[in-house]
């Protein structure tokens, strides 16, 4: 069974990839990148589907309830699915959900602790990239002016490892956000709610680029990053 979902969502990727032209902008595995347009124009579903893959050796739950979100935002929006590649796209979604749900093995899902769950991942994922740690040194970079070419080197392949985590971030923030509406407003939902106030407060997680443009680079690798190109 695993053998034909996998072969199903390799066929429904290819053909999506196909049809809407993308096939040659993305290297995402599975259907992660072949958002048709009619959705792709207004969500971030293509996001949240890269975390997603992104995540999922390290958990496969929260993968799953990324999936799932991505799945829900997609039948929100087209529930008739009369956009291009609309149907196509949530078969094959949901039948990566169906995959990932398989390894499971039986186990039981509680669909109810979904959010406590992202809680917890998010806030291990931010400690483990030391996102906050970072923050703080990236600003002290900033003030010191002190732009040699040798720090300049280590914080721009910094930066391109970070705009990975924060891209996952950012679409972590996204589900959680959309989760804590049914959340227990006296635990998980909470913490998020303030989390969610604290990005809006201080700017965090907005394009990612640590390299200051007027710092000196002989090989101007910052033109390189969506933000400054």
């Amino acid at each position: 069974m695993s053998r034909v979902t996998n072969n199903w969502e390799r066929l429904v990727g290819a053909t999506l990839k196909r049809e809407l032209g993308q096939g040659h902008e993305r290297t995402s595995s599975g259907i992660a990148g072949a958002v048709p347009p009619s959705l792709a124009r207004t969500t971030i579903i293509d996001a949240i589907l890269q975390a997603a893959d992104e995540i999922q050796d390290e958990d496969p739950n929260v993968a799953r309830i990324l999936c799932e979100q991505a799945y829900s935002m997609a039948q929100n929006l087209d529930p008739s699915s009369d956009g291009r590649g609309v149907l196509q796209f949530k078969t094959g979604l949901m039948s990566a959900i169906t995959q990932k749900l398989a390894r499971r093995d039986g186990a039981r899902i509680d669909r109810h602790r979904d959010i406590e769950h992202l809680w917890e991942f998010y806030q291990h994922y931010k400690r483990r990239h030391r996102v906050d740690d970072i923050q703080r040194e990236e600003q002290k970079f900033r003030e010191s002016g002190n732009f040699s070419t040798v720090n300049l080197g280590e914080f721009e392949l910094r930066s391109l490892e970070m705009k990975k985590v924060f891209a996952t971030l950012r679409a972590l923030v996204e589900v959680m956000e959309a989760l804590s509406k049914d959340a227990d407003p006296h635990g998980a939902g909470r913490h998020i709610m303030e989390e969610l106030q604290r990005i809006k407060t201080v700017g965090e997680l907005t394009s990612y680029n640590i390299v200051p443009l007027d710092a000196p680079s002989s090989s101007n690798a910052t033109g390189v990053f969506p933000e400054v190109s």
